[in-house]
């Protein structure tokens, strides 16, 4: 299986360490996070694509062109649109079901493992405080109803977190977006997901790394593994 890998952010809230180098790079627990989230990933990944942007150079000399042990494809997103062109940016590279990750989580690999059983499947975490996430509501066989972002009042605790598995066929619904212009992956999954099921698989753990406190708290777990 593929797995795309969306590294194109610019890491702002990260300065100073992000004005010399991607996110991506930045060392946690002595290596860089992509490489954590790299050897993290389960052996039926094959192959990865790497969508990157701000010192995307950077990154491909790094990775190179096979990194531990899969081969290692790039794309470029040069407009921050959203997640949803980041993707896009890959989909001619693209056959059937994929992962999908974010470039600055570190989750729960035996999780991933289950969602690959599924022709399209979103990660989930229990979060205490959901309010500033996109809340997961289930329809009543259990698989996704539709994401709603950052809910006043929450109807459940379940947040999307990093990594999804998705089918070229997302890319059908790829035709109706927000006027604001940027595109999302929860846009077009919302309206996927009233036609087809979209299975969801909790995860043990989930270290977001967008913060130096959020970097901190995934260091101290990953010492801890």
């Amino acid at each position: 299986m593929q797995a795309v890998i969306l590294a194109a952010g610019k890491g702002t809230r990260m300065h100073p360490l992000t004005l010399e180098k991607p996110k991506q790079l930045i060392h946690a627990a002595g290596k860089p996070i992509i490489e954590h989230i790299i050897t993290s990933l389960p052996k039926e990944i094959t192959e990865v694509i790497v969508v990157v942007g701000y010192k995307g150079d950077m990154i491909i000399d790094y990775c190179g062109d096979e990194f531990c042990g899969r081969k290692m494809q790039y794309v470029w997103q040069h407009n921050p649109l959203g997640t949803a062109h980041a993707l896009e940016q890959a989909r001619h590279l693209l056959q059937n079901s994929f992962l999908l990750m974010y470039g600055d989580d570190l989750v729960d690999g035996v999780a991933i493992g289950r969602a690959m059983q599924h022709k399209s499947c979103l990660l989930a975490y229990e979060h205490p405080d959901p309010r500033t996430f996109g809340v997961i509501e289930l329809k009543d066989d259990g698989t996704l109803k539709t994401i709603v972002e950052k809910p006043e009042n929450p109807a459940t605790n379940l947040v999307s977190a990093s990594g999804l598995v998705l089918h070229t066929d997302l890319f059908d619904y790829y035709d109706k977006w927000p006027e604001t212009g940027e595109r999302y992956i929860t846009h077009a999954l919302n309206r996927y997901a009233q036609d087809h099921p979209v299975h969801i698989e909790q995860l043990a753990f989930w270290y977001p790394m967008n913060s130096f406190e959020q970097l901190k708290e995934a260091e101290r777990a990953l010492q801890s593994l």
